[in-house]
């Protein structure tokens, strides 16, 4: 065996065979993300009416909205008034197809030894390659690559990422993380003893999450029932919004920065926090009486999830409150946080860390290259929201750990090893 099929899976060729239908896949959810990002925003119903022209308001044939090859076939113009249709179409049409297609290659046809590539997915899909027994996680990962595009586009336009794209992501990934292991395949039912480093003979980094004890697992659920009590604390008018008189001090062509009482709003946001906080230590406290049971491996994963759930929008948070309490002026936006959140609850609780310390360096770098370009290049704007960094940043978690390890180790001298 030599040159590239050194790297491959063997029969990895039978593979290709599924790869159009993949891309396919995954354009016609870039076609799905661009009705996202045009009616979301501007509260529109995202299934009615159907694709049309927004100019004209023509419903758009079937072949006219096949995605890439629609805008194609129309040479980037309504067919009926000659509107313009923006490239964005297509261009996240093939963006999508062309990731989905990439995930599936690194899943189904590179070996899990082959260097870097072939390491970014969880040890998990290497012992078990077949697709009947683990499309789930690749599909969760196609999931957050989506919804993480759709709110890059929409935070650069609006300054705003809406909640409902994080809860596509957050739900499903509770969903995989807690069936993976009950998912057929009896090599998976796998109990769970002693917590850690080794779980049932698993070892932490071999699942596909950092996996929890019983007290994290305690902890975990107790925080969502806490979430729960705050959500319906506030939307009975028990608790309310903070910055609820924002639009009154912010004008359009405002800086987000320029509301003048972020201090007075922060106790707000302490209420709805109290009872996700309380029911986190009651659950945690609950969760370690449970010593010397058995607790099952798809337990301790759902307690993964849910724990990078809660780590991801806790990091933020704080450091909205911190900043906020520091400077006098809003830190970082609740988006931020919902977006972490979702994030942690597919990657687990040790890569929102990550994000969160490299988020700003990205920041930083795009702040001084945007204050480069804006002298060179009229109207383009150095302003960028922090969500996209974070985007970014999950991506280079995902697709770049052994390269985030290796700068690690040269800073801290010690060996370094993400989940």
């Amino acid at each position: 065996m030599s040159g590239i099929d050194a790297y491959l899976r063997p029969f990895w060729m039978y593979q290709l065979v599924y790869v159009p239908f993949v891309f396919a896949l995954g354009a016609i959810v870039g076609s799905f993300l661009n009705v996202v990002i045009f009616r979301l925003p501007a509260r529109q119903n995202i299934i009615s009416p159907p694709s049309h022209c927004p100019v004209c308001d023509t419903r758009l044939r079937w072949y006219e909205n096949l995605p890439v090859v629609g805008w194609i076939r129309l040479r980037g113009r309504c067919a009926h008034c000659g509107t313009p249709i923006s490239i964005q179409y297509p261009l996240i049409e093939a963006l999508c197809g062309t990731v989905f297609a990439l995930i599936f290659f690194f899943a189904y046809m590179v070996l899990p030894t082959a260097p870097y590539i072939g390491e970014w997915l969880p040890d998990y899909l290497g012992r078990y390659p077949g697709v009947a027994e683990t499309w789930p996680i690749p599909f969760l990962y196609c999931v957050l690559f989506s919804a993480l595009l759709a709110m890059t586009i929409i935070d650069l336009r609006t300054y705003t990422i809406p909640i409902e794209l994080t809860w596509a992501v957050t739900i499903p990934a509770f969903a995989v993380h807690a069936i993976m292991p009950i998912w057929p395949g009896g090599q998976l039912h796998v109990p769970l003893s002693t917590l850690p480093p080794g779980i049932g003979g698993i070892d932490l980094g071999q699942w596909t999450i950092p996996l929890v004890g019983p007290g994290g697992l305690g902890a975990g659920l107790g925080g969502l029932v806490g979430l729960a009590v705050s959500t319906v604390l506030i939307r009975s008018n028990q608790l309310r919004y903070s910055f609820l008189d924002f639009d009154f001090y912010v004008k359009d062509g405002d800086e987000i920065i320029d509301y003048p009482h972020p201090r007075r709003e922060l106790e707000w946001e302490l209420d709805f926090l109290g009872p996700i906080l309380l029911g986190i230590m009651l659950g945690w406290t609950v969760g370690l009486q449970w010593v010397g049971a058995a607790l099952p491996l798809w337990a301790a994963s759902l307690g993964g999830s849910i724990i990078g759930y809660l780590v991801g929008a806790g990091l933020i948070w704080l450091f909205r409150l911190a900043g906020t309490l520091a400077f006098g002026k809003e830190a970082m936006g609740l988006g931020d946080a919902h977006m972490l959140a979702c994030i942690g609850a597919v990657l687990g609780w040790v890569d929102p860390i990550v994000i969160f310390f490299l988020a700003p360096f990205l920041a930083i770098s795009g702040m001084l290259l945007g204050t480069v370009l804006s002298r060179w290049l009229r109207g383009f704007s150095r302003y960028i929201p922090y969500g996209p960094w974070i985007a970014l940043a999950a991506i280079l978690a995902i697709f770049g750990d052994r390269w985030i390890e290796m700068v690690l180790e040269a800073i801290l001298k010690v060996p370094v090893n993400l989940p």
